[in-house]
């Protein structure tokens, strides 16, 4: 066997990264906020997510503020499989 310190790697380029700038306009947790904002009947996060074409991960991320805030309140669904969440305006307390 030959000496394991005499194997040499071929050395890859490095792949260049672009720094992208952020679209113009509302952020996602804006924009969902005002989407469950007109369906004060509720939505779930599935409903989110295809509406506004984004990721399950950042929904979840983004209605964490919003119901920390107040602003977006959840209940479990009638049967208890799914979260649907509402604006605060609808919350009967």
């Amino acid at each position: 066997m030959g000496n394991i310190s005499s194997v040499h790697y071929q050395q890859l380029p490095l792949p260049v990264i672009r720094i992208i700038e952020p679209t113009p306009g509302p952020t996602t947790t804006e924009r969902i906020l005002a989407l469950i904002e007109t369906h004060p009947q509720g939505m779930t996060i599935r409903e989110i997510c295809l509406t506004l074409n984004r990721p399950f991960s950042m929904v979840q991320r983004c209605l964490k503020p919003l119901i920390s805030s107040k602003k977006v309140y959840a209940r479990a669904s009638e049967s208890g499989r799914h979260r649907v969440y509402y604006p605060s305006s609808t919350k009967e307390d």
